[in-house]
């Protein structure tokens, strides 16, 4: 794996996709217990799509760092095109999560940076973008936060993310 500090991101996501078809079975009508060898088949597809998706090679490098005051937290960074074309109509986004503690499920989103997404017309190759999230109201240290910065394309068919960095 490129990068360790991924593996709670797609543990986490791995996770929303077995609900979702859980989930999605029950409004179905469908028993999940009765469906084992359904589930197995499913587990197994989710397996090689992801190991699809960690054999692609990155589009874009994010690097990110955090500094934090006892109510405010500034996240910086930077996304770098590192294909060979100009990417098109992306997205800088993030999210914070806050560790729980618990066992099952570990953390919870507190927020999606939905009003300060930093939206991306055109990137050519080698082109490098800084970008800057600003968080209020927000112990970092204290209160057990963690975030996630990620690059998605949201015009894609899956709006797929093209690369996420978890931040301590």
């Amino acid at each position: 794996m490129r990068n360790k500090k991924l593996l709670p991101l797609l543990l986490f996501l791995t996770l929303l996709i077995v609900i979702s078809f859980f989930s999605t079975c029950s409004l179905k009508g469908i028993n999940p217990a009765l469906a084992k060898d359904r589930a197995t088949s499913y587990a197994d597809q989710i397996r090689d799509k992801i190991a699809a998706e960690l054999a692609k090679e990155a589009q874009v490098v994010l690097t990110a760092t955090r500094s934090s005051t006892s109510n405010t937290t500034i996240i910086t960074g930077t996304v770098t095109n590192v294909s060979s074309s100009v990417l098109q109509d992306l997205l800088i986004n993030g999210m914070t999560i806050i560790d729980r503690n618990a066992t099952g499920f570990h953390y919870s989103v507190l927020d999606i940076f939905e009003e300060q997404k930093v939206q991306i017309t055109t990137l050519a190759p080698g082109e490098s973008l800084e970008f800057s999230f600003t968080l209020s109201d927000i112990n970092w240290e204290a209160n057990r936060i963690h975030g996630v910065i990620f690059v998605q394309a949201p015009n894609s068919p899956e709006k797929e993310i093209l690369q996420a960095l978890y931040i301590e």
